[in-house]
């Protein structure tokens, strides 16, 4: 591999990064969640304006998604020794208020920056749904077990 490219051994920190970020989403520990980000980092949600730093990622998250749960697919990790990307597809299982779930399937992309001690943050995160406005959710994620 060419000098400054993305080692094997970050791709591996990276994966076990995005598996901490969902593990930590599904407990809905909105402040965790948030240090997973960079102080200043970007969020970029749908039908919204972007929302900037770890508390109001933390607020926003109360906001909206409390009692959701979410799985992610990873389709690509790439970049270099301190910037990486990570794409891939997400299922949102959202409360239907009667016990279950409904799923939101979309995609999503982080650019993540490597820190001094090794750890990889988000310093962008930006993710939509792929079903059109006002369509029903789906019954179940074609990846999550």
């Amino acid at each position: 591999s060419h000098a400054g490219d993305l080692s094997e051994k970050d791709r591996e920190v990276i994966k076990l990064s995005s598996k901490k970020w969902v593990d930590t989403y599904n407990r809905n520990d909105w402040k965790a969640l948030a240090s997973l980000f960079t102080p200043n980092a970007v969020m970029m949600p749908p039908n919204h304006t972007e929302v900037v730093g770890r508390n109001a990622i933390a607020s926003w998250e109360a906001n909206n998604e409390n009692g959701f749960r979410i799985a992610f697919d990873i389709q690509h990790i790439g970049g270099n020794d301190n910037t990486a990307y990570v794409r891939g597809h997400s299922c949102v299982f959202i409360p239907d208020g009667a016990g279950g779930f409904g799923v939101d399937f979309g995609k999503f992309l982080e650019i993540r920056k490597k820190q001094a001690d090794g750890t990889w943050l988000i310093e962008n995160d930006i993710f939509n749904s792929d079903a059109p406005v006002g369509s029903e959710l789906l019954a179940s994620c074609p990846f999550a077990h």
